[in-house]
């Protein structure tokens, strides 16, 4: 789904009749919407969500990709009212959603970059990373309208670089080779997200062409409490070099762990520790 950084995340909701009050009361304490999903279609439709960059550094010089970013999402509401950021996320989940959502986010995006190309045509265009959803992975349409938006934004598609979280790859494989090979075949990149969250495993690359892998957080912290942890890192990176696929860490986070990841030889690196969520207008 459209990216969430550490201070965006929220408590998984319960199952069953306990999901149900879940949303329900994270929908009137977080929003105070009495028809969400009537103010959810206002936000798409009125622009009402703000588009967050988060830097994604690279650690080796003369890398392809010196400019990258993460796309995040917030709602204006949660801004100007001091809520919660990305409360909105499992109410738009439980709607139905988040493919919509989703093709605000790629649209908004490419927007961005049509005009950032007409004001500057000589200023190189950073990579965008856009996360893409469950619901959208899975959809019939989805697909289909994202080459659409290209088509019309008339951007470089090697601009956008899709994350797709390695769970939903896991549960739905044949719907992600399809809209993964479907948007390479444009010049589109892909991430896959989460790598690692579950349990290590390559198996689902055989058929899966990702240009990027991103390392699991949760790995990436515990990375300095034994040694474990650094051997796993170090592990994924080998094997990733292999096959000709980069490497991402997230969730880095202080002077240490930026360190040894950069002896380990990881390619890029992401988290409070680099740099935070900015708007994009103030993106330079």
């Amino acid at each position: 789904m459209p990216g969430r950084s550490r201070d965006m995340e929220t408590i998984p909701p319960a199952s069953g009749a306990g999901q149900a009050l879940y949303l329900r009361l994270m929908t009137e304490q977080l929003t105070g919407w009495d028809d969400p999903r009537a103010m959810l279609e206002r936000a798409l439709k009125e622009n009402l969500f703000l588009l967050l960059l988060q830097r994604i550094l690279p650690l080796k010089a003369g890398t392809a990709d010196p400019l990258c970013y993460e796309v995040l999402l917030r709602l204006k509401q949660e801004e100007d009212s001091l809520l919660p950021p990305g409360g909105f996320f499992d109410v738009a989940e439980s709607l139905g959603m988040m493919a919509k959502i989703d093709r605000w986010v790629v649209r908004a995006v490419l927007l961005y970059c049509a005009a950032r190309m007409r004001g500057d045509p000589a200023r190189p265009l950073p990579m965008m990373c856009i996360n893409v959803s469950g619901a959208a992975l899975r959809s019939t349409s989805f697909l289909g309208a994202v080459q659409e938006e290209i088509k019309q934004a008339g951007v470089p598609p090697k601009v956008l670089c899709f994350e797709v979280n390695e769970r939903d790859v896991i549960e739905h494989p044949a719907a992600a080779r399809a809209f993964v090979a479907a948007l390479k075949s444009q010049g589109c990149r892909f991430t896959l997200d989460s790598f690692g969250s579950t349990r290590v495993s390559f198996n689902h690359l055989n058929e899966l062409p990702v240009d990027f892998i991103k390392i699991d957080g949760v790995i990436i912290e515990s990375m300095l409490q034994g040694p474990l942890g650094p051997a796993t890192v170090k592990a994924i990176n080998l094997v990733c070099k292999e096959v000709g696929i980069r490497t991402i860490a997230e969730f880095v986070e202080n002077r240490k762990t930026l360190d040894k990841l950069r002896e380990i030889g990881v390619d890029y690196v992401q988290g409070f520790g680099i740099a935070r969520p900015e708007p994009v207008s103030k993106i330079p």
